[in-house]
Parts: C-alpha cells; sequence; structure tokens
C-alpha cells in the first residue's frame, strides 16, 4: 500500500478526495496517480506531512457599517420620445 496526498480532487474509492487529502491506495495505482500529478506520496517516517492544509480566514467584516461622505443620488434616465405619423 502506498499513502498519497491528492494535489488536486480525485474520484477514489466512491469519493471524492479534496486537494490535501490523505488516503492510501495500491502501489500501482498511487504510481499512475504520481505521474499523472494527481496526488504526492506522503512520507510516513515525518508525521508533520500528514496534516491537512490550513484553510485561509475569510476577511473580517466591520463592527461599524461605514457611510459614504456625501449623498449619492440615483440618476433619472429620460425616455426617448417617439414620433407618431
Amino acid at each position: 500500500m502506498m499513502k498519497l496526498r491528492s494535489v488536486r480532487p480525485i474520484y477514489h474509492e466512491g469519493t471524492v478526495r479534496t486537494e490535501g487529502t490523505v488516503f492510501e491506495t495500491l502501489d500501482q495505482h498511487g504510481r499512475e496517480l504520481i505521474k499523472k500529478g494527481y496526488a504526492e506520496a506522503v512520507d510516513e517516517a515525518n508525521p508533520a506531512e500528514l496534516t491537512v492544509p490550513t484553510v485561509p480566514t475569510l476577511p473580517t467584516v466591520p463592527t461599524e457599517p461605514t457611510e459614504p461622505t456625501e449623498p449619492t443620488e440615483p440618476k433619472q434616465v429620460k425616455a426617448a420620445k417617439s414620433k407618431a405619423k
């Protein structure tokens, strides 16, 4: 068995493995996934590599609403007049 980390989404054993997911597969299948760029080998001797990558945090929302310095008024569009013949 070979332990891999997915580099891009992979459909494996009935589920989709997203980026960064660690999974095991047969050696031949693992070598094929690495060759095609879908996965990378994980060193089982180094447990630090087995951690799942962190998800970036969302930007914080301001606590006080900000108001524009000058109020803006909606622009009025004049309707085109049609000539009746």
